[in-house]
């Protein structure tokens, strides 16, 4: 196990203070203040709104299907593939020469729509981010075919938001976060560590045919220093409603602080709900070494090993498989009421990838979800199902409540839940 795994699982990220100028230590902390009373707001009203939509039918918001903007489908060359949609990267809508923050429109996988809005540090509120059709590069030359034009209707909004920072005693500002409507994000730390296993707001039937996937809605940012970044949303499932606060801190181990309010829309019973709670991480496991013995640099994954602690101490580790065909069920562990668990990517020998060297496993991102505290006994399970390609999210670490709920009368009855997310090498 790695030194770093043992040191992040007893840290929980703390509030980083900015040293003010000696001329104007009165006018920050004045601007502390009030973003902390403008944030604190923000998140009393999406909690309201969390609990009065988890009173209505749930509406799914399902996107107009554009095969110019999805993703393609077999030897089809309409839809944006993965290097496509990066083309369209967009102009930051913030950017104050130490972070910068940056809409994706509509386009490949990202095809929810989100609300963005920027907080102001000062009592005037929340300014809404604007979808503007001249921000993204629709007519990149390495789309091709290219890209109708005007685009349609149907495609003109935003669905996701990258954050980036610059790097202490770098002249280099890598991005360290994503979050989409789709309800995924991804997290990590400085270079060379990069974006690998993913985070999720929420899951309910893992894997399954009737999976209800979770839709981030609104997302508000507000820069709180140097080092941290608020962000605060409002997410729905068919199951359930969530308004959390979260704090992003970057470093060479990024983190994210997050504290949840969840609100059943359905009366949900444990029988019936094999995986259904307010976290999970999905990754990639395709080839280690026992894939294709005869070619040491074969191994294709995001992370190859979970880990799991306990209250007591104790610790379970077990190294990541797949069953051998697409015949077999996925493989399904119980890992109980762990207190800290993490998708690690324990071998980082980059000879093992160079099959895959343009990808750069070796410096995938581990997840780390430590100092979880929740209102509702949980469980913390581990599906793992066949692949036979890279792009798949087969590998899935998920929080499972196992107590039956019913839809809250107020606001106060929502279930509390709160973890760090640590990104680290």
């Amino acid at each position: 196990m790695s030194t770093a795994l043992d040191i992040f699982r007893f840290t929980t990220p703390r509030r980083v203070v900015a040293h003010p100028h000696p001329s104007v230590p009165g006018l920050l902390l004045m601007l502390a203040f009030c973003a902390d009373a403008v944030a604190a707001g923000t998140f009393a009203t999406l909690a309201q709104e969390a609990f009065e939509r988890s009173q209505m039918s749930w509406d799914p918001q399902i996107p107009t299907a554009l095969v110019e903007f999805d993703p393609p489908e077999g030897g089809d060359p309409l839809g944006l593939d993965f290097v496509e949609y990066g083309n369209l990267t967009g102009k930051p809508f913030y950017d104050d020469s130490v972070w910068w923050l940056r809409a994706s429109p509509r386009g490949n996988f990202e095809k929810d729509p989100l609300d963005l809005w920027l907080g102001q540090p000062e009592p005037a509120g929340q300014a809404p981010v604007a979808y503007r059709p001249a921000d993204f590069n629709y007519r990149h030359p390495d789309i091709r075919p290219a890209l109708p034009q005007p685009v349609p209707a149907a495609a003109r909004y935003l669905s996701a938001i990258d954050i980036g920072v610059r790097q202490r005693g770098a002249e280099r500002w890598p991005q360290i976060f994503h979050l989409g409507g789709n309800g995924y994000g991804r997290l990590t730390g400085f270079p060379p560590l990069g974006f690998g296993t993913s985070f999720r707001l929420g899951v309910r039937n893992v894997g399954e045919p009737t999976e209800d996937f979770v839709k981030l809605r609104k997302l508000y940012l507000m820069k709180i220093n140097d080092q941290a970044f608020r962000l605060l949303g409002l997410a729905e499932c068919e199951a359930f409603t969530v308004a959390f606060a979260a704090t992003l801190q970057s470093g060479d181990a990024s983190s994210l602080r997050v504290a949840m309010k969840i609100f059943p829309r359905l009366p949900l019973r444990v029988a019936n709900e094999p995986s259904l709670g307010p976290l999970g991480l999905s990754s990639m496991f395709w080839k280690d070494e026992n894939a294709t013995p005869g070619d040491a640099s074969d191994e294709a994954h995001d992370a190859d090993l979970f880990v799991a602690w306990y209250a007591d101490g104790a610790q379970r580790r077990q190294a990541l498989a797949i069953p051998a065909s697409s015949a077999e069920p996925p493989l399904v562990a119980n890992f109980g009421a762990a207190t800290d668990f993490a998708l690690v990517q324990s071998d980082r020998n980059a000879g093992h990838y160079r099959r895959y060297e343009s990808v750069d496993y070796a410096n995938r991102a581990s997840l780390l979800v430590s100092d979880i505290q929740s209102s509702l006994p949980y469980t913390v399970g581990l599906w793992q199902s066949y692949t036979a390609y890279e792009g798949a999210d087969n590998i899935a670490a998920f929080v499972r409540f196992n107590q039956d709920m019913d839809p809250p009368a107020s606001v106060e009855e929502g279930i509390a839940f709160s973890y760090t997310l640590t990104a680290y090498r």
